[in-house]
């Protein structure tokens, strides 16, 4: 047993609950609501219920890692609020950071960042990505994501906090919520096959994405935190999908019972969305870490799930 002592901030969320029911040894979550508490299943838990904006010395006394989950999750906000990107990502990391550079011990921080920082520079190089492609993020979400890692890098420099920054391709799995489009648009999908219901999608699903099972990716993350490198590393299943795959896949193991219907994308999306994306997890591999959970088995899961509902 190696009797750390975690904070998990955002621990309710999708990878966050799912990583605070992986540990074993002393987790605190730090959470501004109690939406998605049932997530949880591990009994040694406490939970402080606050902002990061409000986080005291006392909070972080003790703590041997922090996997840094609060964020924001999707490019909407710029429509409604933009400085909720700014104040939560940029923020709120910056006042995590400030407190942990005054502490005896530096805490080490592993912070999930997104795909979306690449914006579309697949499709401008036709080259899978990786870590040292050409960030350029189309949304305020994106861009606030890759501030953080900078912040972070910086804040490494100068006070010695030790880091690890994963860049996640499209994370799903069966605690999603799936009756949010904005987020968790593949669950959202898999409901509506689960019901027999239209499922719209753009371009006919005539685009490449890297889907990552949740499980995979907290896999990842425990890897990578007992390697401790300071460093970033592109996180994803890798090997490129057909989105039309996958949803052929899901008509095939509900039934065929759900039309697919063809829609353009709405002009906010053509601005924001990444079209197509193929990552190079090659850094992680040569690490000897895979995924292991493929799309079908994903969607199965989900679909087993969401049938009990």
């Amino acid at each position: 047993m190696s009797n750390k002592s975690y904070l998990v901030t955002g621990g309710y969320g999708l990878i966050g609950s799912t990583l605070v029911n992986s540990l074993s040894d002393k987790v605190t979550v730090l959470t501004r609501s109690d939406k998605h508490k049932d997530r949880i299943t591990n009994k040694n838990v406490t939970s402080i219920k606050k902002s990061l904006n409000n986080l005291e010395k006392k909070d972080l006394e003790g703590i041997n890692v922090i996997y840094h989950f609060a964020s924001t999750v999707d490019n909407y906000n710029v429509l409604s609020d933009p400085y909720i990107d700014v104040e939560t990502n940029i923020h709120g990391t910056i006042r995590l950071l400030e407190i942990c550079k005054d502490l005896p011990i530096k805490p080490l921080i592993i912070y999930p960042s997104t795909f979306f920082v690449y914006g579309n520079e697949y499709d401008k190089t036709k080259t899978p990505i990786n870590e040292e492609s050409k960030t350029n993020p189309l949304a305020l979400y994106p861009a606030t994501k890759l501030c953080t890692e900078s912040v972070i890098s910086l804040y490494n420099k100068l006070y010695d906090i030790p880091y690890i920054i994963t860049r996640l391709t499209n994370v799903y799995g069966e605690k999603e919520e799936y009756n949010n489009k904005k987020k968790g648009g593949l669950n959202y999908l898999i409901m509506q096959a689960v019901k027999g219901e239209e499922i719209h999608i753009y371009k006919g699903g005539n685009f490449i994405r890297d889907y990552i099972h949740v499980d995979d990716v907290v896999r990842a993350l425990r890897f990578l935190e007992q390697k401790n490198l300071h460093e970033t590393y592109l996180v994803g299943y890798g090997k490129p999908v057909l989105f039309r795959s996958i949803i052929d896949y899901l008509l095939k193991i509900t039934g065929n019972k759900s039309k697919v219907v063809e829609i353009d994308p709405p002009r906010f999306h053509t601005i924001v969305g990444i079209n197509n994306f193929e990552a190079d997890t090659s850094k992680i591999q040569k690490l000897c870490w895979t995924a292991s959970i493929d799309y079908k088995e994903g969607i199965d899961r989900i679909v087993k799930a969401y049938s009990t509902l």
